[in-house]
């Protein structure tokens, strides 16, 4: 051997580097390259400044993704008192599903800051009341009670957006 000595590094099938030998300094340099950059992406994402797209209803799209939440559960109970052949939340059923699906698009809409979104949160706000209504003549149903409370969240939200 002499005074060279040259670091092999294998990979898989073959060498790195098209199945030359790297010497010290070439795996040194190349070492510190890689270091480098991932030290510069780090600080590059650390920056601490704004994001260039903020979300503009934010409060919006976290209210309707709660009532989409609690309309699929009071969805849900009111699916298992039809099957239990009680049709008494009937108008409940048909309101939260309509919710479900309003705040789903109202959500999907606020979370890319839609130019649409105060159109479609009139339509939301209506249909929020509407499930509220219903919702509370229920108060012993703690699905009802939650789904109620969601609603009247989400139209205040609707309000102030539309």
């Amino acid at each position: 051997m002499g005074a060279k000595r040259s670091i092999v590094w294998r990979y898989a099938s073959g060498k790195i580097l098209g199945g030359e030998n790297m010497d010290r300094r070439e795996f040194i340099a190349a070492a510190g390259t890689v270091a480098a950059a991932a030290t510069a992406s780090q600080a590059f994402a650390q920056t601490g400044e704004e994001p260039m797209h903020p979300p503009k209803h934010k409060a919006l799209e976290e209210a309707a993704s709660h009532c989409v939440a609690t309309g699929n559960d009071c969805l849900r109970h009111c699916l298992g008192m039809y099957a239990m052949k009680d049709t008494s939340m009937s108008g409940c059923a048909e309101t939260a599903y309509q919710l479900v699906v309003a705040c789903g698009a109202l959500q999907a809409l606020a979370a890319v800051n839609s130019e649409h979104v105060g159109a479609v949160a009139k339509g939301v706000e209506l249909i929020c009341k509407a499930c509220q209504a219903e919702c509370e003549k229920f108060p012993h149903v703690a699905e009802c009670k939650a789904c109620g409370e969601s609603c009247k969240a989400c139209a205040a939200e609707c309000g102030k957006t539309a």
